[in-house]
Formats: C-alpha cells, sequence, structure tokens
C-alpha cells in the first residue's frame, strides 16, 4: 500500500518567467519583413495561389502582433508528480527527457513529452539557475547534453541566419 506521503503532492521546486521569448522589434524590421512578404505573396497572387498569399499575410499580421504586445508572467511548478506549467498538467510518465538551449539571450527549459500534442514543452528560466532545474528534473527524467534540433528548426535558424531582417 503506497504511503500517505507519496500520495500527497509536494512544490520541489517553483519559479515565475515570460510566457514565450519577446524582443521589441524595430521599424526597420517590419519595413523588410512586410516588404519580402508583399512579395511573396504578389508572386503567389501572380500563379493563383491565393491561399498561400493569405497565410504570408497571417504570419505577418501575427508577427506584428507578437512584437507589439509584452508576454504575460506564468508560473512554472515542478512537483513529485510532475510538471504544472501554462495551466496544464503533466505526469512524469507522460514526458520523456530534456536539455537546455539559448535563443534571443535567454536560456529556454525543453522537455519531450511521449504524446504528439505538444510534443515539446518550452519554459523560459528567468531568475532560476540551470544548475537548480537539472538538479530536481534529473530524478525523474534524463538529461539531454546537447540539443536536439529537429528539421524546422534547422531550416528556421539557416533561413534567419541568411536573411537577417534587422
Amino acid at each position: 500500500m503506497p504511503d500517505k506521503q507519496d500520495l500527497e503532492e509536494k512544490t520541489l521546486l517553483e519559479w515565475e518567467a515570460p510566457e514565450r521569448i519577446y524582443s521589441k522589434r524595430s521599424k526597420t524590421y517590419f519595413k523588410n519583413l512586410f516588404t519580402l512578404l508583399g512579395v511573396l505573396a504578389a508572386v503567389a497572387i501572380f500563379f493563383k495561389e491565393f491561399l498561400l498569399a493569405g497565410v504570408l499575410g497571417a504570419f505577418g499580421f501575427l508577427q506584428w502582433a507578437l512584437s507589439s504586445n509584452p508576454p504575460k508572467v506564468g508560473k512554472h511548478t515542478i512537483t513529485n508528480r510532475g510538471i504544472k506549467t501554462h495551466g496544464h498538467e503533466y505526469e512524469w510518465s507522460q514526458l520523456k527527457d530534456f536539455w537546455f538551449a539559448e535563443h534571443a539571450g535567454q536560456m529556454i527549459l525543453h522537455i519531450d513529452t511521449k504524446t504528439a500534442y505538444p510534443g515539446r514543452l518550452y519554459l523560459l528560466l528567468g531568475r532560476v539557475g540551470k544548475d537548480e532545474i537539472t538538479e530536481v528534473l534529473s530524478n525523474h527524467l534524463s538529461y539531454q547534453r546537447q540539443a536536439k534540433e529537429d528539421l524546422m528548426e534547422k531550416i528556421s535558424i539557416e533561413v534567419s541566419r541568411r536573411f537577417p531582417l534587422e
């Protein structure tokens, strides 16, 4: 029979951080972005690909909306049962492994899940240190020292390296 203490949920680590990466974009960035998207949309319309032109317009609007509105601060909690973040709870049995990566000057904790959606959790560290999180998570999940990049991440990194908008 399980011990009563095992059934009680205990908080192992808790921190607050922005819900997503945020960087204020300049007017030059948006001018370059909308020029590039306008040219691509014009080519799509020329080839009668109206849906693609609409998707490009939606992408431009999404970039503008995310860059002009700072993110909310979210609370992340690691317990003896799993992880609570963004209003969802993930049990240890639903999670695979974790690693850290830096993007836009901010450290991000990546946690792969066993389910298709979401396939990966992204948690900004805020003021908590990598070592604190590693110490707690390594008791429950395997730690990957090197970041795993999928095909879309590799393409995104290469495109942004070759075509800087700022």
